[in-house]
């Protein structure tokens, strides 16, 4: 998109909006992602969507070779639309040489970016989320619900990790555990001295996207007014 076309874009939309897209992309991270492994209850997907939102995690990966993520809107309140949501399926049959498997596919992808991929388990050698580091990028990988994280994800993860338990009950909800997991995370990497924010590029590109969104129906006869004028 041209600077010519974007600020006429720009234009359509309230001051207010605009200076509040200014302040959100301040606090937008790629150094922190979360995994989403074949979660199917919507209002867990939803949670985990809006609790990336709040804390300014801008992608999501999301597997879905078992089941289909339909997150619920009057959980999420719109926060995939200020999300990067990233889809890994598998439709093909598996062949005498390769065996399709979307999570393998996503811990892959992340690792060839950089990250450190932590999967959540509550095995005895997994490591409890107050010593976790951020020193390098991390994905955190959690699992479908009473299954929990797939065999394959864990063989592919870096580490495991979990948050201790001091009750009768083994686990938290997943949309629970994500919340206490990234706040955790998210305070370690504000705390310290690592480039944590977007590039100045990535920034004016996921502006301009939420320009476009916000924009809506509205978006294509806009843009036609512009190349008319």
């Amino acid at each position: 998109m041209s600077k010519a076309l974007f600020d006429f874009l720009k234009q359509c939309l309230t001051g207010d909006r605009l200076q509040r897209f200014d302040e959100v992309v301040n606090f937008r991270t790629r150094h922190l992602t979360v995994v989403l492994e074949n979660i199917f209850h919507e209002h867990n997907a939803s949670a985990v969507l809006r609790t990336c939102d709040c804390l300014g995690i801008q992608d999501v990966h999301v597997i879905e070779s078992q089941n289909d993520f339909a997150p619920n809107p009057e959980v999420a309140l719109g926060a995939s639309k200020w999300l990067t949501v990233r889809n890994y399926q598998w439709d093909s049959e598996p062949t005498e040489d390769v065996v399709p498997n979307a999570s393998v596919d996503c811990i892959r992808h992340l690792k060839r970016n950089g990250y450190r991929v932590l999967a959540t388990s509550p095995r005895q050698d997994s490591i409890p989320i107050s010593e976790v580091t951020v020193e390098k990028k991390t994905a955190v990988v959690l699992g479908a619900e009473q299954i929990g994280v797939s065999d394959a994800a864990i063989s592919e993860s870096d580490d495991l990790i979990h948050i201790p338990m001091y009750g009768f009950t083994e686990s938290f909800n997943v949309s629970v555990s994500a919340a206490v997991i990234l706040q955790q995370l998210t305070t370690l990497l504000h705390a310290s001295n690592i480039d944590w924010q977007l590039t100045d590029a990535e920034r004016d590109e996921l502006v301009e996207r939420w320009v476009r969104r916000s924009l809506g129906a509205k978006l294509e006869p806009l843009i036609r007014r512009f190349c008319d004028r």
